[in-house]
């Protein structure tokens, strides 16, 4: 049975909720963008320090490419820089301006 299927005959599918306005769907795309930029550091901080030595490679260059990018992950759930915080706060203040407003004014 196919996802399209399922649903038309009102069975249960996956349903993609990643684009719903939840609270966890916020946190989690602030860490994914901690993570990011928090990798980008890594990369940047790495072509800072000059290539060469014994152990230079394509191989080691890949592993420590996987090794900051694991890295950054694991400090973008800690929060340690605060940056998905503040994503988060500011992506708040962002649906609190947008939502609705209330009818108060209009029951005289």
């Amino acid at each position: 049975m196919t996802t399209i299927s399922g649903l038309q005959n009102g069975g249960t599918a996956a349903v993609d909720s990643s684009r719903k306005n939840t609270d966890a769907n916020m946190d989690k795309a602030a860490q994914q963008f901690e993570a990011v930029f928090v990798n980008l550091m890594l990369k940047q901080a790495r072509q800072a320090v000059p290539d060469g030595g014994l152990f230079q490679s394509d191989a080691l260059k890949t592993f420590r490419e996987m090794q900051d990018r694991e890295l950054a992950g694991t400090l973008a759930k800690h929060s340690p820089l605060g940056i998905a915080e503040a994503l988060k706060d500011f992506l708040a203040r962002g649906q609190e301006k947008s939502a609705p407003a209330t009818n108060e004014g209009e029951a005289k």
